[in-house]
């Protein structure tokens, strides 16, 4: 990998992440490492029910591009420590609009320093940045022989967005007002309209949540950013407290950086979804199984 072409890669991709993506003619199914290992030899798969050609298979052993995207954070001294090593990294910020604060490096000092002078500023961005840093991730994906993974450290609440996910009530003299009943409904249809979204995407997405919220419509919003990275085929955490956030950072790092990513042929598929299954040796693999094969 070089480091020259991924740091001019970035912002690039930045500017083009709406753009329309090539005919698919192979999806890259997302896995989690799993105990005992999997055998790299040994992956087959299904494409809808019937057996497809895995044309590659990229694992833990292999080059990984994490893209960090910082989002309304503000002390971050205890999330550094966690990063891997000998690994490239790319630090973004969400806050307003996606952009780069440290272009893809293997040196791990720049990208902890990068973090620490990171300044918190804006409104949350999570939500209004996912789909556009699955895009750049797929866009790796398509360009570079490796492997690629989004992963969010975040503190934001439902009420730090710039839009109102509160649901206020539309018509207060009216008892039957769904809203009344459903507080969490518009942040519900969110979550549903990104989690549609984000199935024509191909990189999984994790996510480590520096603080734990318990009103019921940022419980809801949580649940949906842990269905988003479940969907995508990543994993999530959520800090109850300052002295767990290097163990959940550790934790879902280490998860990315562990992820498998599974080349499996697109072939005579007619519908607008596909359903992928994976296999090493007789044993199930859980994997991302839901894609929408949208242009």
């Amino acid at each position: 990998m070089r480091a020259l072409l991924l740091a001019l890669l970035i912002p690039g991709l930045l500017a083009a992440a709406d753009a329309r993506r090539p005919p698919r003619t192979q999806l890259r199914v997302a896995a989690p490492e799993q105990d005992p290992p999997l055998d790299r030899a040994a992956f087959k798969a299904t494409l809808d029910g019937s057996p497809a050609k895995v044309l590659r298979v990229r694992g833990p052993k292999d080059d990984l591009m994490l893209l960090v995207v910082l989002d309304l954070t503000g002390d971050l001294t205890l999330i550094d420590s966690a990063l891997p090593a000998n690994k490239w990294v790319a630090v973004l910020k969400s806050q307003d609009v996606l952009q780069v604060v440290q272009d893809p490096t293997p040196d791990r000092e720049k990208t902890a320093s990068a973090i620490r002078e990171y300044v918190a500023t804006g409104k949350a961005g999570l939500l209004t940045t996912v789909e556009s840093a699955s895009a750049v991730g797929d866009s790796l994906l398509n360009r570079t022989n490796v492997r690629v993974a989004v992963l969010y450290v975040t503190d934001s609440n439902i009420y730090n967005y710039r839009e109102d996910f509160t649901n206020p009530v539309i018509n207060s003299s009216d008892s039957q007002d769904l809203s009344r009943r459903f507080p969490d409904q518009l942040i519900r249809e969110k979550m549903q309209k990104l989690s549609d979204g984000l199935a024509s995407s191909e990189t999984p997405l994790y996510f480590v949540h520096l603080n734990y919220f318990s009103d019921p419509i940022n419980e809801a919003y949580q649940r949906g950013l842990l269905q988003l990275a479940e969907e995508t085929g990543g994993a999530g955490a959520f800090c109850r407290s300052r002295g767990e956030i290097p163990e959940a950072v550790e934790k879902i790092v280490s998860a990315a950086a562990k992820h498998w990513s599974v080349a499996v042929e697109l072939r005579s598929v007619k519908s607008r979804t596909a359903t992928v299954d994976l296999f090493n040796g007789e044993r199930d693999v859980p994997n991302r199984v839901r894609f929408s094969l949208r242009k």
